[in-house]
């Protein structure tokens, strides 16, 4: 270690910048705020305040292209021009003259406007809390508008950049539900508690392995000013069905304890119309199916959480987390099926379906955070999480012939009682040994038990009888042990290097009462992780990254019992599903405010969720998830804004994706290609008497899901903001999918495989929304400005 320190260079020194605030008289301003704002998008990088004689130093200030702002109590804001700090310059700002408010005093809240989409080194961030679209929106919605973000709303998956395997955290902890669940849980999620989404496509070694696409983070709003501050936002909508939601968040500081705590209750009933069609050759003839179903559910969601953090000496802060929520899925739903024999009429099915999913959640989480000494931390994490979800489903079957004369009915249930435990330790290491160089390492251990009760019955001379084929417990029981470590390196003033390794060792068992091993493994991977970054000058800076990730099967994928979406479509499980690995490399390169990347992963027994096969010599259709021989997928992504006038800015995202399939029909080799796009913009709008406004839209082409085509689609969203007088709050008004265009739609081309088919869901319609928000608490309190500090991660964090 003390080779590497030696061979590294010293740190440069560091710029300053110095001024002074005066009033229009010429007399010196004392105790006026100065900001140092980035050049790029005015986020802030420093702030002070001016002494006694109006004198301002801003030390430690690194190379860059900067503004300032001024401001007092009674005074207009001030902002410079833009101005270039070169490295080791000692700069003279000159005076800033404020103007003397005559309109009365009034409190002075600084806060810097960032712009929707953020690319960072590792990251894209969406900055949800300064929307106007995202307004009365859910966290679903707004994910799915997000760059390289794509929902699939049939079958409740998410994927990223062309590639499943999404990870999704709240507040940078993983919610280990089904990503069914969780597109449940987001879908019932009001933006209006959400300060940003973080999608990670290359994340570090402290991160778990888990996760082929990378991470989507969901970071909840939470306030750093001291007293007591808060914010209550209500949404109403109608579209074809109507949309509701109401949340509130409080946060109580003081120089040791941080009391925090949010509400959200949302209700949805929007109608959704399911279609699909599939012919298969049987027996020499050709058998067609075509359903319609439409469906009237209604999601009702509660989301709760309440924290306390306690500085108990300088030491050390110890925090306590509560969350929890009930989420409630009912939906009555009529489908109708048409059965052809070479195009003539066979047979009509009418199947009228109530259902139920309601997950219900509690989760307890301790943190203790220690400093041992300078630059050296040492943090405690133990978290308890239960989940339950129950989903009875009744079904009421009728047949007739191809004249409509009815032959028979029958009644069926379906019911599946999930419980879930989940128990996590870590233990995180941090050290700085000297300005270039930083080290972390951590230990981690996951312990989960997984219940799946399902019931299948059916009515048999006016008794319910249970079908043994269908009916089983299923339990797995899955640990997990992880180490990482990762070093930080600072080469010079332009360049890092972050290094990491991490090991994770599986232990995972599926079974039943009477087969108690039908799946039993026990395996270890090594997990290293690159990244390089390079800051060639102010307008030029270059990322090259690489990591190595896995993406395990989840309970449902694996467990191998039968759920019927009707008496011809089947899911289920598949217990012969393996890991899959992936390796990626990533380039990222900025000029000014404009980035470009190139990233490319290679995934080994990629795992492809709800995959279609065709039961040999039956029309019977088995959806089930696969693993393929190998997945590669190639992404170029363009990012960058426009100006287009004083009052109007574009934000422009352009993602482009090649993927390539091998996998395996009936025992034969099959390899597909395909290349999609996605383009997402950004249009605001600042208009006088406090109005402002924005325009958004997303496209994405035809693309490959596993061995299924998705078709193209899209979307336009529309919002007009007003910023009510007297900090009365925020009135915000919008129009989503403005053209009735967002449908989800694929299909299935593989006539030598007897699958040919197509679906189509509409699941949004075009709905207006009218949304109120309000800030309160005292902003004038002394510290009550908000700034960013060195400490911002530890300050602000909560789970």
């Amino acid at each position: 270690m003390a080779i590497v320190i030696a061979g590294l260079p010293a740190l440069h020194a560091q710029s300053q910048i110095s001024g002074m605030v005066n009033s229009e008289t010429g007399q010196p301003l004392s105790f006026a705020n100065v900001l140092l704002l980035s050049a790029a998008d005015s986020s802030l990088v420093k702030g002070q305040v001016s002494g006694e004689d109006g004198v301002y130093r801003l030390k430690e200030v690194p190379p860059g292209r900067y503004l300032l702002m001024a401001s007092m109590v009674g005074f207009l804001q001030c902002y410079t021009k833009p101005f270039l700090l070169k490295e080791r310059e000692q700069m003279d700002a000159g005076t800033i003259t404020l103007k003397e408010d005559v309109y009365g005093l009034k409190a002075v809240e600084v806060v810097a406007q960032k712009p929707l989409f953020e690319q960072k080194i590792d990251r894209m961030v969406v900055n949800v809390e300064g929307s106007i679209t995202a307004a009365g929106a859910t966290a679903l919605e707004v994910l799915e508008r997000s760059p390289g973000v794509v929902v699939d709303r049939q079958n409740n998956d998410i994927s990223l950049a062309g590639k499943d395997g999404v990870v999704v955290m709240m507040n940078g902890k993983i919610n280990r539900m089904p990503i069914a669940a969780v597109v449940q849980l987001l879908q019932g999620l009001p933006s209006g508690n959400i300060e940003k989404i973080e999608l990670i496509t290359t994340p570090p070694a402290n991160f778990d392995a888990e996760g082929n696409a990378g991470f989507i983070n969901i970071v909840m709003k939470q306030s750093n000013d001291k007293g007591v501050n808060g914010a209550l936002t209500l949404s109403g909508g109608f579209g074809k069905g109507s949309v509701a939601s109401a949340g509130g968040n409080f946060n109580y500081r003081n120089n040791k304890i941080n009391l925090y705590g949010d509400y959200s209750f949302s209700r949805d009933a929007q109608q959704q119309v399911f279609s699909a069609a599939r012919q298969v050759p049987l027996n020499g003839e050709t058998i067609g199916t075509d359903t319609r179903s439409v469906r009237d559910p209604i999601q009702r969601n509660h989301n709760a959480r309440i924290g306390l953090d306690w500085q108990l000496n300088a030491k050390t802060i110890i925090g306590v987390l509560l969350s929890g929520y009930d989420n409630r899925w009912s939906m009555d739903a009529l489908n109708r099926s048409s059965i052809t024999r070479n195009a003539q009429p066979d047979t009509l099915l009418s199947i009228a379906a109530d259902e139920i999913n309601h997950w219900k959640h509690f989760g307890g989480n301790l943190n203790v955070q220690h400093t041992l000494s300078k630059g050296e931390t040492l943090a405690f994490n133990a978290d308890y999480l239960h989940y339950d979800n129950a989903n009875p489903t009744n079904y009421l079957n009728t047949y007739a012939d191809g004249s409509g004369s009815l032959l028979f009915d029958e009644q069926t249930f379906s019911g599946k009682v999930t419980p879930i435990e989940i128990g996590v330790g870590a233990v995180d290491y941090t050290k700085t040994f000297s300005e270039n160089i930083s080290m972390e390492a951590g230990l981690k251990g996951t312990l989960s038990r997984f219940d799946n009760d399902v019931t299948v019955s059916r009515v048999e001379n006016s008794a319910w009888v249970n079908d043994k084929s269908l009916t089983a417990e299923y339990k797995l029981e899955e640990n997990i042990a992880a180490a990482y470590t990762s070093f930080n390196l600072k080469l010079d003033d332009k360049s890092g290097l972050k290094l990491g390794l991490r090991y994770e060792y599986t232990n995972s068992n599926l079974g039943t009462v009477e087969q108690p091993d039908i799946v039993g493994r026990h395996y270890g991977n090594l997990f290293p992780s690159v990244f390089l970054s390079r800051a060639f000058n102010d307008n030029n800076s270059a990322n090259i990254s690489y990591s190595r990730r896995i993406t395990r099967p989840t309970f449902n994928d694996m467990a191998p019992f039968v759920i019927f979406l009707d008496p011809y479509t089947f899911f289920s499980g598949n217990a012969a599903l393996q890991p899959s690995i992936a390796n990626s490399v990533k380039v990222d390169y900025r000029f000014k405010t404009a980035m470009f990347s190139i990233q490319y992963t290679r995934e080994d027994s990629a795992i492809a969720r709800f995959q279609a096969r065709v039961i040999e010599g039956s029309n019977q259709q088995l959806i089930a998830a696969e693993n393929m021989k190998n997945r590669n997928t190639a992404a170029f992504t363009v990012a960058f804004p426009i100006q287009v006038a004083k009052w109007w800015k574009m934000q422009n995202n352009i993602i482009g994706t090649w993927q390539e399939v091998n996998t395996y029909f009936n025992g034969e080799p099959v390899q597909l290609q395909a290349r999609s796009f996605r383009a997402t913009w950004i249009n605001s709008f600042s208009l006088p008497r406090d109005f402002s406004a924005e325009l958004v839209g997303f496209y994405r082409s035809k693309g490959l899901a596993g061995t299924s085509v998705a078709l193209p689609m899209g979307a336009v969203n529309i919002g007009l903001q007003k910023v009510l007088p007297g900090n009365a709050g925020i009135l915000r008004f919008g129009v989503d999918d403005l053209f009735n265009s967002l449908k989800f739609r694929g299909e299935n081309n593989l006539p030598e495989y007897n699958l040919v088919s197509q679906f189509d869901l509409d699941f949004s319609q075009r709905t207006f929304k009218l949304a109120y928000s309000r800030n309160f608490g005292n902003k004038e309190l002394k510290g009550a400005r908000k700034r960013a500090t060195g400490s911002e991660e530890e300050r602000a964090r909560v789970d």
